[in-house]
C-alpha cells in the first residue's frame, strides 16, 4: 500500500484509496489549502470541505483509476508531476464511464518529511487543447 513518504507512494495511495472507495483515505493525500480543478470551465475546489464533494462525485461511479507518470520536476519541496490518468465507473444511470487526461499536480513535502498534494488539474490537457 502507498504511502505519504514519497511522491511516488502518495500517488499509489490515492489510487488505492480511491479504488477501495475510502473517501477519508483519498482526502489524507491532501493539503488541508489544497486547489483542486474540478474540470474544464468550472472553478475550482479550495480547501477540504470543497475536495470532499469534488472527490464523492468521483466515487459515486465506483471508479477503476489507472495513472502513468509522463514527467516531473523537482525543486526541494516542491514537486510537479505530469501524468496521464484514465478513470472507468458506472454512472448513476447504469451507464459505463470513461474518463482521462493529462494532469498536472504540485506536491509539498510537509516539516516531518511526509507530501501532499497541493495543487490537481487532472484536466490539464482540456485546459491547454491538447487530446488526452
Amino acid at each position: 500500500m502507498g504511502s505519504h513518504n514519497s511522491v511516488t507512494e502518495l500517488n499509489d495511495l490515492f489510487v488505492e484509496t480511491m479504488n477501495a472507495g475510502d473517501l477519508e483515505g483519498a482526502l489524507s493525500c491532501w493539503d488541508e489549502n489544497t486547489v483542486f480543478q474540478t474540470g474544464p470551465g468550472t472553478p475550482p475546489a479550495r480547501g477540504m470541505d470543497q475536495l470532499r464533494a469534488a472527490l464523492a462525485e468521483f466515487l459515486e461511479l465506483k471508479p477503476h483509476l489507472s495513472i502513468k507518470e509522463l514527467h516531473r520536476v523537482e525543486a526541494d519541496d516542491i514537486v510537479l508531476v505530469a501524468l496521464r490518468w484514465e478513470l472507468t465507473g458506472t454512472g448513476p444511470d447504469g451507464t459505463p464511464v470513461e474518463m482521462s487526461a493529462i494532469d498536472s499536480n504540485v506536491f509539498r513535502r510537509r516539516a516531518d518529511g511526509t507530501w501532499r498534494i497541493v495543487i490537481d488539474n487532472p484536466f490539464h490537457s482540456a485546459h491547454i487543447g491538447l487530446d488526452s
